[in-house]
């Protein structure tokens, strides 16, 4: 028997409607949402549903005990997923732009898929789940200290795949976004075995996929979204392995970088004024998880050519691919230009990589299986504030 779900159909089925772009904007334009831990760190940020990219968040502010509420985050969603079949049968899909992660493929929850938590709702449905959290140590040594987190999530319905959406705000002000992917197997049957696995009892192959998930995270460190800096920090090791030697490089144009397995290479967007009273200028460091499945770069495909870009704000770039606003390019590449980006409003596209090749545990339900990253405050504040 041979079947292919909706998700192989969806650019025929679903009509998709161009969204109108609104100007940058210090306002909340959504619901608001905070968490004040019993330490007095806390988190205040703004959220709205979006046909493409399901939740989207805005005005993303930390503050940490004893310390004045700093800006991260002007606006950030999962801005594009494409999924690809291993056997290339079908043309890939754009998920968000071809079918949404809102609209009516944003499941409405109950207590059960919000346990501990509390529900808030859109349009008269319960669409994001916010819980509290212990994460474990903070720090130990001679003292130690236990640390919460703050974690908004939503779930998404695209045939056959459920899409969870999660951010993961902790106490000490990192941030981590992630995507969990869970739901049926998309297509049984209807390939060679060099294109999947046995993953049914009768032996019956289930095909690969690879789906490439780009973050959108438009970067406004505190009161001025238009004054930020791109670094790439380097740490190359010697011939004898017994020394790293750090570089700094500021990136002052519009550019798509790659992370390097024999290089440490990381990104950090640091205000172009503020310090932290010290030596230290306020920060944020880009830290991949996962880095064996973020490799999965495609010179016929420049989008996907690089692991991460970096691009001065432009109102109208909104999907990393599929772009379809008539008034800019269609995909990230071309968004990076060649534009200056000292001193500017930065927005980091980050991809995500995973391929998915099956097992028998997936034949009734895929085991879910979660890709996420942190942004890491560094010389947020001059001292640890806990």
């Amino acid at each position: 028997m041979q079947y292919r779900t909706p998700l192989l159909v969806l650019s025929l089925l679903i009509a998709w409607q161009q969204p109108v772009f609104a100007a940058p904007s210090t306002a909340c334009t959504g619901q608001t949402l905070s968490k004040t831990f019993a330490s007095g760190a806390s988190w205040n940020l703004c959220w709205t549903p979006r046909q493409a990219e399901g939740i989207v968040l805005s005005q993303v502010t930390y503050k940490a005990p004893n310390h004045p509420a700093r800006r991260v985050l002007g606006e950030a969603a999962l801005s594009q997923l494409e999924t690809a079949l291993d056997d290339g049968a079908v043309a890939p899909l754009f998920l968000s732009t071809e079918a949404g992660f809102g609209g009516n493929n944003l499941q409405t929850l109950n207590a059960a898929a919000c346990t501990g938590g509390t529900l808030y709702a859109s349009n008269g449905r319960n669409v994001l789940c916010a819980t509290t959290r212990d994460h474990g140590y903070s720090y130990k040594y001679t003292t130690q200290r236990q640390g919460q987190l703050w974690e908004l999530s939503s779930h998404s319905q695209i045939g056959s795949r459920n899409y969870a959406v999660r951010w993961r705000f902790y106490e000490n002000g990192t941030i981590e976004p992630s995507l969990g992917l869970s739901g049926e197997l998309p297509v049984v049957d209807a390939s060679a075995a060099q294109y999947g696995w046995p993953a049914m009892q009768s032996g019956k192959i289930a095909t690969g996929f690879t789906d490439h998930a780009l973050w959108r995270l438009d970067f406004d460190l505190d009161t001025t979204h238009g004054n930020d800096v791109v670094e790439e920090i380097t740490s190359q090791p010697s011939a004898d392995r017994l020394r790293k030697t750090k570089a700094i490089t500021p990136l002052t144009t519009e550019t798509g970088r790659t992370f390097d397995p024999e290089t440490k290479r990381f990104w950090r967007i640091r205000d172009g004024i503020l310090t932290n009273g010290s030596v230290g200028q306020l920060s944020y460091e880009l830290v991949p998880n996962r880095y064996d499945h973020s490799r999965a770069n495609s010179s016929n495909t420049p989008w996907l050519a690089q692991d991460v870009f970096f691009t001065r704000h432009n109102a109208c770039e909104k999907h990393a691919a599929n772009n379809s606003s008539s008034s800019c390019s269609t995909n990230v590449s071309q968004f990076a230009n060649g534009e200056s980006l000292n001193q500017q409003d930065i927005v980091v596209w980050y991809k995500q990589s995973y391929h998915h090749l099956p097992r028998s545990e997936d034949s009734n339900r895929i085991g879910t299986v979660w890709s996420s990253f942190q942004l890491l405050p560094r010389d947020w504040h001059s001292t640890n504030p806990f």
